[in-house]
């Protein structure tokens, strides 16, 4: 079983609502929340499924969360405001835990995790617009799903990147959101279960169609 101490998390997470310190700067600042839920004896996160027809990442399951506006004070502001916008719930249902490390994509984007324990009812207005569905991830699901991974070289000369994949019941988990919740479980968590290395078998995003068998 998969369990989050949150009183230990508070002590150890850094608490940087600018977000780390020395953020690149020819990509675009972003911000999310991890939310975490504690449910009948289960720890998990809410995520969100995006509107296929959006034209940023349609369709991939990721964490509420978006760019920084210019207006925004802080990424913590934006990754709360993002929250209301896009989950349809207010923020005063989270309460913030600390930062998690940032993560650099691919795509031009730093992404600015904000851990949150989440205290409302579970009943989202979300915004169909942005949002197809919401998921309540039970973390010991994690340890069920087909779990696996692909490696490779964006260029000869980058460093080796690892993409990881869960196939939960309600689509494909995979990317930047993927790749801060097995950061985080392994580092928090204890999770320790190694995916199966696959071939990449798409041409473009994902990258792997894990209903292919090899």
């Amino acid at each position: 079983m998969i369990r989050l101490e949150l009183d230990k998390l508070k002590k150890e997470l850094p608490f940087l609502p600018e977000g780390e310190p020395n953020l690149p700067e020819d990509v675009a600042h972003s911000s999310v929340v991890m939310p975490v839920f504690q449910k009948n004896g289960q720890d998990g996160f809410l995520l969100q499924k995006r509107n296929p027809n959006l034209a940023s990442h349609p369709g991939q399951i990721s964490f509420p969360g978006g760019v920084k506006d210019p207006e925004d004070k802080d990424l913590l502001v934006t990754a709360l405001r993002e929250w209301e916008e896009e989950m349809g719930a207010p923020d005063k249902e989270l309460s913030v835990i600390g930062n998690y490390r940032g993560q650099l994509t691919h795509t031009g984007f730093h992404i600015t995790p904000f851990l949150a324990k989440y205290s409302g009812d579970f009943k989202f207005e979300f915004n169909p617009e942005e949002v197809e569905r919401i998921i309540i991830l039970e973390l010991d699901r994690l340890w069920e799903a087909p779990f696996y991974s692909i490696k490779g070289r964006r260029k000869p000369d980058s460093p080796l990147l690892e993409v990881f994949y869960f196939d939960i019941e309600e689509g494909l988990l995979w990317g930047a959101t993927a790749r801060i919740i097995v950061d985080f479980l392994r580092e928090h968590a204890g999770f320790d279960r190694p995916p199966i290395l696959r071939t990449p078998n798409l041409s473009s995003a994902p990258f792997l169609d894990v209903k292919k068998t090899e």
